[in-house]
């Protein structure tokens, strides 16, 4: 137990260093290598909520992340980027898909880490807070996306306007990605009993 405590901080700081470096270079790996970082990435910060808080994440929820990243690098693999894709620019139709499909698990997230805390919060403010979160890394990732450009020789900032477009339809999946996390858990919390819906333990969805 004291080994686990003490080895809590770095494994977490690995996971995060990980992902954003993952982030940063994922658009220039193979299609199989982010595959392959996506399911290791994920299954580690599966095990470490569930090992060090408790929380269990629905597979479905995971799926949909994964689902997420699939999106972004098949973009890349297929050479999408820079492309118009149906109505919009598939970054633009990139940014809001992945945004719909991570705001469910983070919705999850922060209403089952408010009630093993105790705190009993209305559904719809646990929504509207775990939406501000997704907004805040998606606005770390286009800071992700600026660093790359400035100080890795990348190309991914395509015009003035790139990153206020990205984060205008940020902004649309998050919306929409946050609405489905709240029917989805008031769905199950209305199967539910009453006095179930109440504890700490949220079941799978």
């Amino acid at each position: 137990m004291k080994l686990m405590r003490k080895l809590e901080l770095p494994l977490a700081l690995t996971l995060l260093v990980g992902g954003a470096a993952f982030l940063m270079k994922m658009c220039y790996l193979s299609l199989f290598i982010n595959t392959v970082f996506g399911i290791v990435f994920l299954a580690g910060v599966h095990l470490y909520l569930r090992s060090r808080l408790g929380l269990n994440i629905p597979l479905s929820l995971l799926l949909l992340v994964f689902m997420a990243l699939q999106i972004d690098a098949l973009g890349n693999y297929f050479r999408m980027y820079g492309h118009q894709f149906g109505p919009m620019q598939f970054d633009e139709f990139s940014h809001m898909t992945v945004q719909i499909l991570v705001s469910p698990v983070i919705v999850w997230l922060v209403q089952s880490g408010l009630q093993r805390r105790e705190y009993h919060l209305p559904l719809g403010l646990t929504t509207f807070f775990a939406a501000t979160i997704v907004f805040s890394i998606s606005a770390a990732y286009e800071i992700i996306e600026l660093w790359d450009e400035l100080y890795a020789g990348g190309k991914r900032i395509w015009g003035p306007y790139d990153t206020a477009t990205d984060l205008q339809f940020d902004l649309g999946g998050i919306v929409l990605g946050s609405l489905l996390g709240f029917l989805l858990l008031r769905s199950k919390q209305r199967l539910s009993n009453p006095k179930v819906a109440r504890t700490l333990q949220i079941d799978p969805l």
